[in-house]
Formats: structure tokens, C-alpha cells, sequence
């Protein structure tokens, strides 16, 4: 992105900022928004690395934002996010462990195959994915195994985690995707704040960077909570298609 290069001096801060309260509508509502800061990040002189480990600052703002106006608005799924805690954990820590030590090209050509595989089903069967099957339900083991698994992709890359974590908890907790979504956040809130803890450890966090998308992403995390709440379902479903389109081709891209 050498269009940055030629931005006056400071005004890159600003440009983070703004990003972050786009990416932080996006991941309130469905996910994906960390797509649109990755770049950014590494456009304004971070490492890959740094640049990954910086993400998270945005990433816990505003999904402590999103949760607390989840709570307020009487949208109460602690329980349920409790529940996945374990397993999304242990897999952050392993997952966050090896980003500090590999580059994350393998997986993310992986996540964007299927990725590419959610947009159809979002377009031709979203029914089965924005549908609760019944009353709300206890993970299975097979729930705690994705889990795992949804936790050390979100804490080796992040980009892109909202969409797995989401239909995980809609189709294997009975969740709608609104109730998904606060459970959604809560278990970010957690997992990340581990995740951002072994980052800092390495040495992969850059804070004059990580102020300016954070402050960005809290406004974005508010807006994004407040706006899906009021819409619905339906303005899930179509986010979701166009964010994860977006994510599929930039992930298969790099």
C-alpha cells in the first residue's frame, strides 16, 4: 500500500482509527472486520508479526464494547459463553504460540476455501444457518472439538474467526444469531485477552498503533451491537454474505 507512504505526517493514526470503527461494526454484527486492518497495519511500517499481535488490542476493545451493550440491552448469554471458554482457550494458546513462530499461509488458504463454502450456504440455505433448531442446548463433544479447533485459528490469525465461532454456537448450541452474537463477543473478550498476553510476551505489539485502532474498534463494537439488535436476523445474514465473500477472496489472495 504505497498510497500511505505519501499521507501527511501523523494522519496515519487517524486513517487506523477510522478503519477500526468500520472493522468493529463488522465484527459486532457477523465478523471479518480484522481483514480491513491487517493490511492497513503492515501498510503503515509493522512487521506481519507485530501486525498480528497488534490486531488483538482492536479485537478485545470491541468485544468488551459489543458484550457490555449486549448485556445492557437484557441480551444475557454469560452461561452460554462459559461454556465454550475451555476449549476455545486451549486452543488460542496453542494457535497464538505458533503465530509467534510461523508464518500463517497454510491456514489461511484453508479458512478461505471454507470461507468460500459459507457464502453459498449464507445464499442458498440461510434458513439452516440463521434458524435455531430448538431450545437453546448443552455443547456436545463434538462442540468442545470445534471449539478447539475455532480457537487456534483465532488465536494464530483472528481474521476471519467470527464466522466459524458463530455457526458454532447458532447450530451447536441452538442459539439465534443474535443471542450467537453476544455469546460470540464474550468468548472473544476472553480468549483474547490470552491471546494478547502471549503477543505482548514476544514482543509483537506495537501500542502508538494498537491506541488508535482500539479507540476505533470500541466505537465500531458499540455501533455494530446496537445497529444488529435493532435490525435483526436479516441484516446478519447479509453482512455476513458480503464480509465473508470479501474474506474468502482476500485470504485465497495472499
Amino acid at each position: 500500500m504505497s498510497w500511505i507512504s505519501a499521507l501527511p505526517p501523523g494522519s496515519e493514526l487517524l486513517m487506523l482509527a477510522l478503519a477500526a470503527v468500520v472493522a468493529g461494526v463488522i465484527n459486532a454484527i457477523a465478523g471479518g472486520g480484522s481483514l480491513l486492518l491487517i493490511p492497513l497495519l503492515v501498510g503503515v511500517g509493522l512487521p506481519p508479526t507485530v501486525a498480528n499481535g497488534t490486531l488483538r488490542i482492536a479485537v478485545l476493545s470491541q468485544a468488551v464494547v459489543a458484550t457490555i451493550t449486549f448485556e445492557r440491552r437484557g441480551v444475557h448469554e454469560l452461561g452460554a459463553s462459559l461454556r465454550l471458554l475451555p476449549p476455545v482457550i486451549i486452543g488460542a494458546l496453542a494457535g497464538t504460540g505458533l503465530a509467534t513462530q510461523l508464518p500463517d499461509t497454510s491456514m489461511r488458504g484453508v479458512f478461505g476455501v471454507l470461507l468460500a463454502v459459507w457464502v453459498v450456504v449464507l445464499l442458498f440455505k440461510p434458513d439452516r444457518f440463521l434458524t435455531s433448531e430448538g431450545t437453546p442446548r448443552a455443547p456436545s463433544v463434538l462442540v468442545y472439538a470445534l471449539a478447539v479447533v475455532v480457537g487456534l485459528y483465532g488465536g494464530f490469525v483472528q481474521a476471519g474467526v467470527g464466522f466459524p465461532l458463530l455457526a458454532l454456537i447458532v447450530l451447536g448450541l441452538g442459539r439465534t444469531t443474535v443471542d450467537g452474537n453476544a455469546v460470540k463477543s464474550a468468548v472473544v473478550v476472553a480468549y483474547t485477552t490470552v491471546s494478547l498476553a502471549v503477543f505482548l510476551a514476544a514482543g509483537h505489539v506495537a501500542w502508538r498503533e494498537g491506541a488508535a485502532i482500539a479507540v476505533g474498534s470500541a466505537v465500531g463494537g458499540w455501533l455494530g451491537a446496537r445497529w444488529q439488535l435493532k435490525s435483526g436476523v436479516g441484516l446478519v445474514r447479509w453482512v455476513l454474505i458480503v464480509t465473508v465473500a470479501a474474506s474468502a477472496v482476500a485470504m485465497l489472495a495472499t
